[in-house]
């Protein structure tokens, strides 16, 4: 079924605007985010967080024809979308990592006898709810402040601000979580559902919740909810420079993976490799003449 992606609009990628400047397909209601090449009058572009959904064959060319002007464009695609013959002949489509999944119609992963003290323990203490009011949606913000601070994310591609936060609220689908006990928030989240799937953007603990193991009920809670929605739980990948200890917590909720790709498009190719004469060869990296910057 064609599905309309939350993430390519012009609202939502005004909250983006730690990673680009919103930049509109000159037809469609479709946008990316334009970031400027340092040292340069160029600009290259990337698609939104987390990913662009890919329902058909026209998606491709929206972007490699609807955004010529930039020099290069990456976009990210949904987990599970499986190029075609015919989409790898018209674009460079690279697998980028595999995406956490919760499938409640597979078998639900076992829990360690330690996982599940803390998940009981957590669980006699506090509770988890959906949330339906925007003003305590809102909250979420406000504890992510804390959590870049705490672990270091502010100046990054993961500093998101209140506006990301506030257009996440008015996505369609959109569905909003916390943990509390009686004294204070243990840890909240969100996300949206499309289609058949609940894609958790953020899971935000709080250091009152942490100490209580908060994120175990969460993670539970989570399970729980697509379970009676008939919903399947994606969770996301490994951020790049992710702990062990956070593939451990990521794998122990997940039992399955979907692959996520990535489309790397070259709209002007004599400036790219001008760029990559002066800035250096980045191969691991698109676009090459940038290293993760």
């Amino acid at each position: 079924m064609s599905v309309l992606c939350p993430f390519s609009t012009v609202d939502y990628l005004h909250g983006l605007s730690n990673i680009g400047n919103v930049d509109q397909h000159a037809v469609l209601p479709v946008a990316v985010l334009r970031r400027k090449i340092y040292g340069t009058c160029n600009f290259d572009g990337v698609g939104p967080w987390p990913y662009r959904w890919i329902a058909d064959e026209s998606d491709i060319e929206v972007f490699t024809e609807g955004f010529r002007h930039l020099v290069t464009l990456c976009i990210v695609t949904h987990p599970g979308w499986k190029p075609s013959n015919a989409h790898e002949k018209k674009v460079n489509i690279r697998p980028l990592k595999d995406h956490f999944v919760f499938d409640p119609g597979k078998p639900t992963p076992q829990l360690s006898r330690r996982a599940v003290k803390r998940l009981k323990s957590a669980g006699n203490r506090g509770i988890f709810e959906v949330i339906i009011s925007k003003p305590e949606q809102q909250a979420i913000a406000g504890l992510y402040e804390q959590l870049k601070l705490r672990r270091n994310l502010t100046g990054g591609y993961f500093d998101m601000t209140v506006n990301h936060f506030d257009s996440i609220t008015r996505l369609p689908g959109a569905v909003f979580f916390r943990v509390k006990d009686s004294n204070d928030m243990g840890a909240m989240a969100c996300g949206v559902i499309i289609n058949e799937f609940l894609q958790i953007l953020h899971i935000v603990p709080t250091d009152y919740g942490l100490s209580w193991n908060a994120t175990y009920l969460m993670m539970h809670g989570l399970q729980e909810y697509v379970r009676h929605q008939g919903l399947i739980l994606l969770t996301g990948g490994m951020p790049a420079r992710g702990s062990a200890g956070l593939s451990i917590f990521k794998n122990r909720w997940a039992n399955a993976f979907l692959p996520v790709q990535m489309l790397c498009i070259v709209n002007d190719r004599a400036t790219a490799a001008k760029l990559v004469f002066e800035y250096g060869d980045h191969p691991d990296y698109f676009p090459n003449y940038r290293n993760g910057t």
